[in-house]
Order: C-alpha cells, then sequence, then structure tokens
C-alpha cells in the first residue's frame, strides 16, 4: 500500500480509480473514505465561466500532491493513500480532485481525507483560471 499520487488531462475514470485502489487493499482495513471534488458554478472571479484551466504552479505537483499524501499518511497511521488532480482545460461539472483513503477506522480515515484535501488547496500546486 502507501501512497499514489498524479495529475491528469484525461477525464476521470472513477470505476478504474476505485479498483485499482481496492486491489491494494490488505484485511486490516475497516474503512474507505473518497473525497470527489467537481468543478462548480458559479465561478469565484468570472460568476459564468466557459471554461477552466488548471495549471501547475510548482514544477512537480505531484511530487507535491505524494509528499502531502506521505505527510498525512503517517500522521495518522492511514493504510493507503490515492491522489488524483486534473490539469489542463475543464469545465462545469467536471471531476478534479479525487482522493481515497483507508484506515482501520473510520474516524482517522475521514480526518486524514480531509486533511489531505485542504492541504492540497493550501498548498496552491495549482493555479484555477477561470475564462469568460
Amino acid at each position: 500500500m502507501g501512497v499514489t499520487a498524479f495529475t491528469t488531462e484525461e477525464p476521470f475514470d472513477l470505476q478504474g480509480f476505485m479498483d485499482r485502489f481496492r486491489e491494494a487493499e490488505d484485511d486490516s482495513t475497516g474503512t474507505i473514505v473518497m473525497h470527489h471534488g467537481k468543478v462548480k458554478r458559479p465561478g469565484k472571479v468570472v460568476r459564468d465561466f466557459s471554461r477552466v484551466l488548471l495549471e501547475p504552479v510548482l514544477p512537480s505537483p505531484e511530487k507535491d500532491m505524494q509528499q502531502i499524501g506521505q505527510n498525512i499518511l503517517k500522521k495518522y497511521g492511514l493504510n493507503q493513500v490515492f491522489i488524483v488532480h486534473r490539469i489542463g482545460e475543464v469545465h462545469a461539472r467536471d471531476d478534479v480532485l479525487f482522493v481515497a483513503v483507508s484506515a482501520v477506522t473510520r474516524d482517522i480515515a475521514f480526518s486524514g481525507c480531509a486533511d489531505i484535501v485542504d492541504a492540497i488547496k493550501e498548498e496552491k500546486i495549482l493555479r484555477l483560471v477561470e475564462v469568460p
């Protein structure tokens, strides 16, 4: 198990992500928690945007997401962390962030998942540009 983190310009295959995640699980997992982030309207800057560009701010967003995942995995003693973030052009209702974590208990899994999502947003790994 451990941490898997990557970016993609392709639409998400949520079932494929979950299958890949579950295949790596073992008997110690009591709970799997996931976050599925989507592009929503109205926009923060351009209320009725036509598209959104997700651009890397740092040279290696995968490395930064991997580090966030490792830190939270160690902090909570999680079994597994899986993080995928879209980059490039996306539109309203598109999937943009998928995080799945597993742990022995649900309280640890919920806390770990929330901390990963918060850390990714706080780190400003990607710049979100709303295009009119």
